[in-house]
Order: structure tokens, then sequence, then C-alpha cells
């Protein structure tokens, strides 16, 4: 059993024991006794032993009772207190078995609060609630039955343990739990306040449970007593130690005690950026990691370029499951040019202490094309730069790696130096000396590097000027008299804002022309009425512009002249183009009289049966007109064309010359190459003609006598005979309309066109059918050029199909060139006085609109030097 349990049984036991003995016997009987045995007590000497108690704790007092001698036994047990002379508590055995002594208690002195354990080694007398006042000397006075009397003295010391401990900070702070944090290399200072205690405890510090010293003090007048602890220059191993203030005056109880754990505030011991990269490619995102380590409490890390937060990109932070002071954090973002060169850092901060950041940092080498600016030159006014003046282009280029060519361009045009022209190009810079007005417009540069190149933004140069002629060259202007002209001078200026002055000149006289009366003005742009009143009124305008930059060098010239409209074309020519194939035909013509205007030539084919256009073309003033004809876009079934050719001024057009149907060869003629035409059937056809030509020519000179002899006895011409078609030529059976005569002559084919002409002195009746035109000679009457020209002027222009009422003559192209002889046409009705060929026909008169006489003439010429004729009739 548990000596404790023990103990407290013999206590209950001897409480009731006691309590049985003064109920039977009685406080009187007791007394006796007691005072029967103190004597014999005089005689006995008491050693003093020392027993300490704690204040409102139990005291127990030993006491041994066990006999010297085995036999004996033990009577009585006397407890004694300084100043009683008579017993305070008593155990008595007397008459009784050891188990059922009689126990007796003072009750004002101990009263319940005690009790006598006498089982125990040694028995002790336990005294509960123990207070100031039980202090003192105490005796035990032990009677044995044979053995003498023995007495035991102790002295009963109550201890009164601190009743309150406080601990303070160096700033007088209270402190609980935790002191700080505390700065690294700071000093700390904890002061603990002990109050009470008796007798004076001892107060001590421990350091981790290391007993350290302090420095004491003590106070007696207020019973405090004062321990201050001073650590120099904290370490960051102090961190989390913990400190122990501990009170003690006794062993018999727990010493009082405070602890406090140090926290502290300690800077980052590293930070280290891994895999520093030696090349970042711009726009391309990159990843950056960085760790910091040390830092109480966890540091806070932040990025820097150039000593300026860096806000761009992604920040992931983690921390380390290892080590709690550990940061991770990492650093996403897209390199930009402006980057290269700058310094990135990773600065890790303790966020409670200042200037505790420690950092690591690596230059940005950032490569990318070039970046390029193109600046005019700073010391230009881009508002004032004229004729005349220098200027000059700056490039400014960023590129990594550096940039290997510059190239300069001009409205998109490669610049090259010319020093002579005053083209100066440098390393960044062009220099354009004298500019003038062709410099005006958008300049750039081009830089490359081994990563791309980069065309700058365009930099627009103006160049102011005085006022320059749009159109360089002298303007024919044509003009019959009284017409009213309007002719406007648009001139080039920088600035716009134009004033103009008019002059006229002839060969006898010169004059200034009144702006308000004659002109306006807008602009850039004057506008002269003029009227031709008579012959000197032809002559040349002049127009003069000024600004604020100058006058006009040289004026706007305008020739004004009298004009009509153009002569047609004459001496038209077809012919392939090579031996092979006639899918592209060119026709050649000469050009006529101008009118005294530029004019343009125009060709027109359409289609012979369907009347619809299928060729259009236009060439420009020349001396020879040709037309190319792409004959391989009427395939796969070419027609058969009508051509239109005339000529077109300011004043209208000409007169138009009609080639009619036109055929092309059959396929197998266009892709074999080889020509049909062999010699034995040409010589044939060539004697055929001749003689049906000479018969031809016989026929007429006979009729052309009878004819001569019947004029000169009525007065008046006889119809023309024709030669009928049909018995000349098969092909005239499917063209009644013909009435051209064709003649072929080696490589050569030549068509005779023909001009209906009026006779001034023989005109049909109105019931009589009109004769056949002309084939040969040119009417030689008075007039009749005159006459025949002044119709062509006067009529309106006809449309296709009245140009096409007239015969014509069907041609087959071979792959051998050959000329048209042209013809005019007329719409009026007469006889001619020149020798022909043929015979009368009667047949409807026809709307003849188109014709060239000059063209005509000349053909017959050639046709008279080969077939000669007779005369016509007078």
């Amino acid at each position: 059993m548990n000596m404790n349990v023990r103990v407290v049984m013999v206590q209950v036991t001897v409480k009731v024991f006691l309590f049985f003995l003064v109920t039977i016997y009685g406080f009187g009987t007791c007394q006796t006794l007691i005072n029967e045995n103190d004597i014999g007590d005089q005689d006995e000497t008491a050693v003093i032993s020392s027993v300490d108690a704690v204040l409102a704790r139990s005291a127990t007092l030993p006491c041994d009772i066990e006999p010297t001698v085995k036999e004996d036994r033990v009577y009585m047990v006397l407890w004694y207190r300084d100043g009683h002379s008579k017993p305070i508590y008593s155990f008595d055995v007397r008459g009784r078995s050891f188990n059922n002594a009689k126990q007796w208690s003072d009750q004002n002195v101990f009263g319940a609060r005690a009790y006598f354990v006498a089982i125990s080694q040694p028995a002790v007398l336990t005294l509960d609630g123990v207070s100031l006042d039980d202090a003192g000397i105490y005796r035990c006075r032990v009677d044995f039955k044979t053995s003498p009397t023995r007495n035991f003295a102790m002295n009963l010391t109550v201890i009164v343990p601190p009743h309150q401990l406080l601990l303070y900070d160096k700033m007088g702070r209270d402190v609980k739990d935790t002191v700080g944090p505390l700065e690294e290399n700071s000093d700390l200072v904890l002061t603990c306040e002990v109050r009470g205690g008796s007798p004076t405890p001892t107060v001590s510090w421990f350091i981790n449970d290391r007993l350290e010293g302090g420095h004491l003090e003590v106070t007696t007048t207020n019973n405090v007593i004062v321990n201050r602890l001073e650590v120099k220059g904290l370490t960051r191993d102090r961190w989390n130690s913990t400190f122990k203030c501990q009170a003690s005056n006794t062993k018999l109880v727990m010493p009082v005690e405070q602890t406090v754990r140090l926290d502290m505030l300690m800077r980052p011991l590293s930070v280290f950026i891994r895999q520093k990269p030696k090349e970042l490619t711009g726009n391309k995102q990159v990843t950056i990691q960085c760790e910091v380590y040390g830092s109480r409490p966890k540091a806070v890390v932040t990025w820097m370029r150039e000593n300026r937060l860096f806000r761009r990109g992604k920040i992931l932070e983690e921390n380390s499951t290892i080590n709690d002071s550990l940061v991770m954090n990492s650093l996403t973002f897209t390199p930009v040019p402006e980057d290269d060169g700058s310094m990135l850092k990773c600065v890790g901060e303790n966020p409670k202490l200042t200037s505790s950041g420690q950092e690591d940092s690596f230059m940005l080498n950032v490569v990318y094309p070039p970046q390029v600016v193109l600046n005019l030159g700073s010391t230009l006014n881009p508002d004032g730069i004229k004729e005349g003046d220098d200027v000059y282009f700056e490039c400014n280029i960023k590129a990594n790696p550096k940039q290997q060519k510059i190239t300069w361009y001009h409205n998109g045009v490669l610049v090259s130096q010319n020093v002579s022209s005053g083209v100066i190009i440098s390393t960044h810079s062009l220099v354009l000396q004298s500019v003038t007005r062709g410099h005006t417009g958008n300049y750039t540069c081009l830089a490359v590097n081994a990563l791309g190149e980069t065309m700058s933004p365009r930099v627009e140069l103006k160049v102011r000027y005085a006022p320059v002629c749009k159109e360089n060259d002298v303007q024919m202007i044509g003009a019959s008299l009284d017409e009213v002209l309007n002719v406007q001078c648009r001139v080039d200026a920088d600035p716009a804002n134009v004033t103009f002055l008019w002059q006229f000149n002839n060969s006898g006289e010169s004059f200034d022309a009144q702006p308000p009366r004659f002109a306006t003005s807008s602009g850039n742009v004057s506008e002269f009425t003029y009227i031709p009143k008579s012959q000197k009124d032809y002559g040349t305008l002049t127009c003069w512009g000024a600004n604020s930059i100058g006058r006009q060098a040289e004026p706007c010239i305008f020739q004004v002249v009298l004009a009509s409209k153009p002569s047609p074309l004459s001496n038209c020519t077809l012919k392939s183009v090579n031996n092979q194939t006639i899918e592209i035909v060119d026709v050649e013509c000469k050009a006529g009289y101008d009118g005294g205007l530029p004019q343009k030539f125009v060709l027109e084919a359409f289609d012979a049966h369907t009347m619809r256009l299928r060729i259009n073309q236009t060439v420009s003033n020349t001396e020879f007109p040709t037309f190319h004809l792409d004959l391989g876009d009427l395939l796969p079934s070419p027609p058969s064309l009508k051509i239109i050719v005339y000529s077109v001024n300011g004043k209208g057009k000409s007169e138009m010359l009609v080639l009619d149907d036109i055929k092309l060869n059959d396929a197998e003629k266009r892709t074999d190459g080889i020509s049909n035409i062999s010699i034995v059937p040409l010589a044939a056809l060539l004697t055929g003609s001749l003689l049906t030509l000479g018969i031809a020519v016989l026929v007429i000179v006979v009729i052309a006598v009878r004819k001569k002899r019947h004029c000169d006895s009525a007065n008046h011409c006889s119809h023309h005979i024709a030669l009928d078609a049909t018995k000349t030529n098969p092909k005239s059976q499917r063209h009644n309309s013909s009435s051209m005569l064709e003649i072929n002559t080696g490589d050569n084919r030549y068509v005779v066109a023909y001009t209906l002409k009026p006779a001034e002195n023989c005109a049909y009746p109105q019931e009589e059918t009109p004769r056949q035109p002309d084939i040969l000679n040119t009417p030689r009457g008075e007039g009749s050029d005159d006459n025949t020209i002044g119709t062509a002027q006067q009529r309106p222009k006809p449309s296709p199909k009245d140009s096409f009422q007239t015969g014509g003559t069907t041609l087959e192209l071979s792959s051998k060139s050959f000329p048209i002889l042209s013809h005019s046409q007329s719409n009026n009705n007469y006889c001619d006085t020149s020798g022909t060929l043929g015979r009368a026909r009667n047949r409807p008169r026809q709307d003849v609109s188109f014709g060239s006489f000059a063209t005509m003439r000349r053909e017959q010429h050639i046709l008279t030097d080969n077939i000669p004729g007779p005369e016509s009739c007078v």
C-alpha cells in the first residue's frame, strides 16, 4: 500500500480512538493522567530539530515512539509548545490496544487540525492549514512501560512563499508570453519583480533552462525583490529562446516562475537569382526565379528595373515546406527593346525592418530588330523650307545587335548618294543640298540587323516654291472667229494662293489683260475668257503666276490658232506581223492635216453581218499611225470585218475611211504557215484579168466614142457604162453592192476604192437611175475638191450602219501585205466628167457618207500609171 494512504488511515484511526477515550473516561480523567505524567519530565533532556512548513499547507512534526527494548511498549505520547505548561495534544495507549489508543487535541491550539499518525516511521503529528501563529518550538514526550521517558524538541518554521512575480521589458511594459520582436544586434533587458515571501525568496534567471546571473536588487521596506537581466547584442541564434524568472524560498512547494519567448526581426541572409539568362529575345516571354532566405518574419520580394518598381508581367510566390524563412518568387514577363541594357533586380526585404533589403541583379541583354525613327533636322522649320534651301534628315536607330545597313527611300524609291546632285548620305543622316520641288514627298529610312529589318514611319518634306506650269509644253488652242474660249491656266505652287497675270502677243502688238475684267482665279487655277474677232486676234496667250515665294520664272503659253476638223487618213495598208500566222494584223495609214490642233486616230472594227463592235483602238498623234489588231480574240469563228478609221481633234472628227468585208483565212491557212498562192494559178489569174481588162477597155472606148457623139448632138451626157462585176469576179455574185476593182500583181493585192462626186454641168434627171461611180481618175473640174471637202465637213456624223450602206469589196487576208486604196463617198448625185470603166447599171441610190478625196486621187494615179484608159466625156 502507498505510504501516504497508510498515513491517512492511521490518522483516521487515531482520531476515532481519541474521540472514543474522551467519551468514556471524560475530560477530567485525562487531565489527571496528564498532570501525573508531567512529574518526572524534569529529569529528561530534549534535542531540538528544525521543521519547516508552508503557510496554509500541512506540517508534520516527527516523534520517534519506537522502544529500545523489544518487549517494552508505549504508554503515552504528549505534545507541548513553548509557553504552555500543559500538553496540547496526547496519544494514550494505557489499558488499550495500540490501534485503539486515545487521542486528544487542545481546541484552543490545534483543535481538529492536528492528528497523530503512530504507524509511520517515525510517528508524526500532522497539522493541517498551518498559519503563521503555528510557528514555534514543540516538544514530544514519549512514555514507555519499562523504558525511561524520551523527549524530542523541534522548531516549527512557517514559510510564506512569494505571492506575486512580474516581468517588464526595457520600456517598462508587462511581458506575458513573448518578448519582442527585437532586431538583431539590439540589447535585451528583462526585469523580474517578486513581491512577498518569508523568508526572503531567491530570484533567479534561466535562459533555455540554463541558470544565468542577473543584477539583483532587494527592497526590504516593501518586501520586494527585483532581478534585472541584460543580454547585449542579440544574435539570430537567440531567436525563439526562452527566458525564465524563478523565485523560491523553500523546497516544500514549487518555486514561483514566469517564462517568456524571444521573438526577433531578422534581415534576409541571402537573395539569389537562379539561372540568369545571358540573352533575351524581344517580345518572347521568359520566367526568372529568385530565392530569399533567412528573414523573420517572411521576406517580401520585389522586382526592380533601374531602381524603379517593375510592374509588367506576373509574379508568383511559393513558400518552402522545409524552411519557413525561405521564399521562392518567380517573375514571368515579355522583354521589350526598352529593357535592353537595364539592370533587373530581385530585392528581398523584411517588411518590419527598414533598410534591411538584400538584392541580386543581372544586366538584361535583349536582342530585337531595329527600332527606327526618322526626324527632320532639329534646326529646320518644316513649314518654312523653300527651293534652294539645304535639308537634312536624321535616322535614329536602336538595335541589338547593332544595325548592319541603313538605306534611304523617297516615295518608296531608293535614294543613292550623288554628291554632284547634292545628295549626301552619312552614317545616320541624309543631306539634300539646294532642294527643289522634286524633293517634295515622303522620306523613310530602313535599318537591318541579324533579326530583321524595320522601316521608319514616313516623314513628309514640303518644299515651298514659286508657281510653275503643270503643262510644260505650249498648248495649242484652235478657235474659229467669234468663238468664246475659256482658257485655263493651271500651275503648281506651294503655297497655292497664287495671283495671275495674263498677256497677249501677236506679230503686231502685245498687251496685259486686266484680271477683274477678263480672268477669274481660284487657288492655283486661273480661267481667261478670250474671243478672237479677227485674224489679228490669233497669237500667243501667256499666263504668269506669283505667290509668297516669288514670281513664276517661265510663263504658261497658249497658242491660239485658226482651227478646223482634221483631214481623213489615207494610204492604209494591211499586213500580218509574221509569215506564220495572221492572228496579229497591223493597219498602217498616213495622217492627214491635223486642223491646227493635236489629233489622235481611232480604228473601229464591226462584224460585217451583225454590226457588233469587235475592236476599238486609239493611237496618239504621229505621222504614220499604226493599229495592231489581235485577231486571235475573234476566234474560233472569225467573222468578216468592216473597219472604220478616222482622226479626231478638239474640233471634231474627220471623214471616216471604210474598209468593207475583210475576211480571215480558214483555220488551215492560219495554222500551217504555208501560203496557198502558187505561181501557176497566180499567173493564170493575172493573164485572165489582163485579158478581161483589155476587152473591157475596148468596150469602154467604143461606148465612149458613141456617147461623145450623142452628147455633142443632144448637149447632155449619157449614163456611165459600168463593167459587170459578175463577169469578171465570181465572188461579186454574193456581193451585189460591190463596186470595187481587185487587181492581183505578184504578192500584192490592190483594192481600188471609189467616190461619188457631183458633176457641175451634168446632172441626172429625177426619173433616171444614177450612174456607177468613177473608178480611175479624179474629176478635174473647177472647185470639185472644195465642194467635196466642204460637203464632208458640214455633214452630220452618220451611224455605223449608215456608213456601211455602200457596197464593199471582200478581202481575204494572206500572209503577204497588201495596200488598201481608199475611197471617199458623198451624198451628192452627179455625172463624172472623167474617164470611167464599166457600164450603166440600174440600182437605187445609196447614202455614201465617208471618203478621202486626197487619198483617192493618189491611189487613182497609181492605177492610171498601170491601167491606161480613155478620157471621160465632157
